[in-house]
């Protein structure tokens, strides 16, 4: 592998399944793609992957929430909010794979799994709270498209466009304890098509790198009529390699600087959602987290990264189960 490739690569993989963020909306995983080597693990870097080269792993998302009680639900219900919902926790876990069309064109594919635990709804007729059940099931499966349209001539600096396709792909008709579907957003599958554009930025700077993208996702109408509302997400990070710039090779052969730390801010806004053209007054948000992480290199071609976010401002509109943190782990392979 020439010397350039080998600095594409230590920035490039991070960026490879970053770009398609799912709804925010209260118990939706808010992360997306992502991979990671030497640079951040949630935030989109504007470095692509170097041509010929494949990259597959597994992204692993676990979120859990400040989950109201029965007496909640019930207060709520009855002072008229008549669709609201308590969730336990939140775990998707994606496998992917990448390929470097060429340095400046990367194309992937993520295929998640969803798990959640404890939904819980107040009963519409009786003053009781159903417990709802585990909506598992697979999710949509989305492919995106990354063009690096700029880097300098001294691969310092680099800018990237980014277009995301998530399909209608997911199960939308799984059952709950009451004999019926559970409602769209906790489904695994939306139904519907979102079309996702955004840009992402990067400055190497010795051992620090310094990151940050965009991305806007349109959300259609899917399963059960429903659109689970727009979604901007905007991420900013700082990483550090110990023991070595940031642009040596990602391979351990040659890698001084096995360990990353990486420190980020993650935020994403989510427009309500609509059910028959009817808007949801419990749904739509702006989350910010702060999630320091890091990453290990350790072997000729694989690397490992774990980030845990926490929340620093949740605006919700009405009620919802609001996140009290969440994990990252990733593990990718290289060849």
């Amino acid at each position: 592998m020439n010397q350039l490739k080998k600095i594409h690569l230590t920035v490039a993989l991070s960026s490879v399944f970053t770009i398609y963020s799912s709804t925010v909306f209260a118990d939706h995983g808010s992360l997306g793609f992502g991979i990671g080597t030497a640079s951040p693990i949630i935030t989109q870097p504007g470095v692509t992957m170097p041509a010929d080269m494949w990259a597959t792993g597994i992204i692993t998302q676990f979120s859990d929430f400040n989950s109201a009680s029965d007496q909640k639900l019930l207060d709520l219900k009855n002072s008229g909010n008549a669709d609201v919902h308590s969730v336990n926790t939140y775990l998707q876990l994606s496998l992917f794979a990448a390929y470097g069309v060429t340095d400046d064109l990367t194309l992937g594919m993520k295929i998640p799994y969803v798990w959640r635990s404890g939904v819980r709804s107040p009963d519409e007729l009786e003053d009781v709270v159903n417990k709802l059940g585990a909506p598992n099931g697979f999710g949509d499966v989305s492919f995106f498209g990354q063009y690096r349209f700029f880097h300098s001539e001294d691969n310092l600096n680099h800018a990237a466009l980014t277009v995301g396709l998530k399909t209608p792909t997911g199960q939308t008709a799984v059952v709950n304890k009451q004999g019926t579907n559970f409602e769209t957003h906790h489904q695994p599958g939306s139904g519907s098509w979102n079309p996702s554009v955004g840009l992402s930025f990067t400055r190497l700077m010795g051992s620090f790198s310094f990151d940050t993208n965009t991305m806007y996702t349109i959300s259609t109408k899917g399963a059960q009529g429903t659109d689970l509302g727009d979604n901007v997400s905007y991420n900013f990070a700082v990483s550090y390699a110990f023991g070595a710039p940031a642009t040596n090779s990602f391979f351990s052969a040659s890698n001084n600087a096995p360990f990353t730390a990486v420190l980020e801010l993650n935020g994403e806004w989510q427009d309500r959602q609509k059910t028959a053209g009817v808007r949801d007054p419990n749904s739509g948000a702006h989350t910010l987290f702060i999630s320091p992480g890091f990453r290990y290199s350790g072997g000729k071609n694989w690397n490992t990264a774990l980030s845990i976010g926490t929340p620093i401002l949740k605006d919700f509109n009405g009620y919802q189960t609001q996140p009290d943190y969440r994990i990252t782990w990733r593990f990718v392979m290289a060849f």
